[in-house]
């Protein structure tokens, strides 16, 4: 049958708090796959799919690019997709010269769990709701739908999901020109549909997943993925995803992208995936096959990686003089001022007040005057050397079967430059943020494994690691000593590295770094 697919995908996603800032919502992922993915998978791959965009437009055309490259896609640009007069009815309308045939409909943030029918009749898809004004809801007679009604309340049992089946596409797109009421601010579909009943309208019952408000689209992935997590490490301004044996990545900053996929290329090439390709604030490459260190952790595994990385990864440099000064001031921008400016974003979202804490029974001072006694000279006199960046067990794979030991290792989820530099970072980082990694299981965490506990100025916070993390531990402080590195600079850099780290997760994630980070600092100031 000849026929063609309308999503709509032009609305600012306002129910999404902040998640569809940087994004459209079509693309926030659910189980790592962005839902327009979903949507696109139930048709053939030879279907010219017609999709309306608006907000954030770039986001769909380069993800959409990236992810289903095979796939036929026309964009319908909406003039407006804000304010009164907008809404789905008038996005499909904008569409019409492209659906001059039958066409399946679908919202973005549709999704059901069966196969979509043909057009080759009217149909509307619907599913059970207990609240009727938030949807379009039907009445059903003799198996036909007979009545629509709009946002109100009702005793209809069935509400309209998004998604139809337009046989009739002149008699649809003459009545939803004629008739444009605007119900809840908008122009709706049902304009067009109604017209569609007296042709005959065919209900056609889903599995309905709507994610079209925050809550439905937490549960929906929550549902998809079967993951029952207990902490969210998730971020606003970057995804990933997994799909067609692809792994896409976005930044809400384009520049990081551009960055990773920079030093991929040029710095970190054979060590880490080679980039298929960069479009705008996405970048893509195909999945490689292994298991990540912690997944399959022991202490030879671990003593074969650090000799990996010392033999592979950190290349020191050898620099002028120009350009040890332009290193060593990038050192001092990344330790310092970063952390200057993360430090007061921490105390700004969460309203902590720096004072003095018995952390863990430990009295503490407070965080300004354990800062002051850093010897920010000394820490920003670094080590030039390649690097990765974000350096902890769940960026790095393993290939037990590689013939090469230099592809026994993979690096995934490199960081974008070094305080601006791109080619050159402090070892001595690196160090660090894989020490850290074995204080902090990210793995327990993100089940939940941990606690933490305020009460006026005490702090108590408690956590649980693994035998082979500690195993993997003492491995790699043998390791620094035997090669003559500064366990007690990597410590002070650590501590460091969790007060960065606080302002960027989660409550209570966040209080518990901070605190871990300050505890361990202070520690690390007695020891030197």
């Amino acid at each position: 049958m000849n026929y063609k697919v309308c999503i709509l995908a032009a609305g600012i996603g306002g129910r999404m708090n902040e998640l569809s800032a940087y994004i459209n919502k079509a693309i926030l992922p659910v189980n790592f796959k962005a839902t327009i993915s979903y949507i696109v998978e139930k048709f053939p791959e030879d279907i010219e799919i017609i999709i309306a965009v608006g907000h954030r437009k770039e986001t769909i055309i380069d993800y959409l690019s990236l992810a289903h490259p095979e796939r036929k896609f026309t964009y319908v640009e909406i003039d407006k997709y804000v304010g009164p007069g907008t809404g789905p009815g008038y996005s499909l309308l904008k569409c019409r010269d492209y659906l001059k045939c039958p066409f399946v409909f679908s919202t973005s943030d549709t999704m059901v769990i069966e196969d979509i029918p043909l057009p080759d009749r009217n149909w509307f898809g619907i599913a059970p709701v207990k609240e009727t004004e938030p949807y379009c809801t039907v009445k059903i007679k003799n198996n036909l739908i007979c009545q629509l009604d709009d946002k109100i309340k009702t005793n209809n049992k069935f509400a309209f999901i998004g998604l139809a089946g337009v046989y009739d596409y002149e008699d649809f797109f003459l009545a939803l020109e004629r008739n444009k009421d605007i119900i809840s601010g908008e122009i709706q579909v049902s304009n067009g549909f109604k017209k569609l009943i007296e042709k005959q309208l065919v209900p056609n019952g889903f599995t309905w997943f709507d994610t079209g408000t925050f809550e439905n689209y937490t549960e929906t992935d929550k549902n998809f993925s079967g993951n029952d997590k207990k902490f969210d490490f998730s971020k606003g301004n970057e995804f990933i995803y997994f799909v067609n044996n692809r792994v896409i990545k976005f930044f809400a900053d384009e520049n990081i992208a551009k960055n990773r996929c920079q030093r991929a290329e040029k710095y970190l090439k054979g060590l880490c995936p080679d980039i298929e390709k960069q479009k705008g604030s996405f970048y893509s490459y195909q999945k490689v096959n292994g298991h990540t260190l912690y997944s399959v952790l022991n202490a030879k595994i671990a003593r074969d990686f650090f000799i990996w990385a010392k033999s592979n990864l950190w290349q020191e440099r050898n620099l002028s003089s120009d350009q040890k000064d332009r290193f060593y001031s990038a050192c001092h921008k990344f330790y310092h001022d970063k952390t200057m400016r993360r430090i007061k974003l921490f105390f700004d979202k969460t309203g902590v007040e720096d004072v003095a804490n018995n952390i863990n029974g430990i009295p503490v001072p407070p965080l300004k005057e354990l800062l002051d006694k850093v010897d920010w000279e000394n820490i920003s006199r670094g080590i030039p050397s390649n690097f990765h960046g974000d350096l902890q067990f769940d960026n790095i794979l393993i290939n037990q079967n590689a013939s090469d030991s230099r592809n026994k290792f993979v690096l995934l989820d490199w960081r974008q430059d070094f305080g601006g530099l791109i080619d050159t970072g402090d070892l001595y980082y690196d160090l660090a943020k894989l020490y850290g990694g074995m204080i902090l299981s990210y793995q327990l965490i993100k089940e939940g494994m941990f606690s933490f506990d305020m009460g006026n100025t005490d702090v108590y916070y408690n956590f649980f690691t693994k035998h082979n993390l500690s195993e993997a531990k003492e491995e790699y402080e043998l390791f620094l000593k035997q090669h003559n590195f500064d366990l007690k600079r990597i410590k002070l850099i650590t501590s460091i590295i969790f007060l960065n780290m606080a302002p960027l997760h989660n409550n209570p994630f966040n209080l518990l770094l901070h605190y871990l980070g300050r505890s361990l600092l202070y520690r690390s100031l007695q020891n030197n």
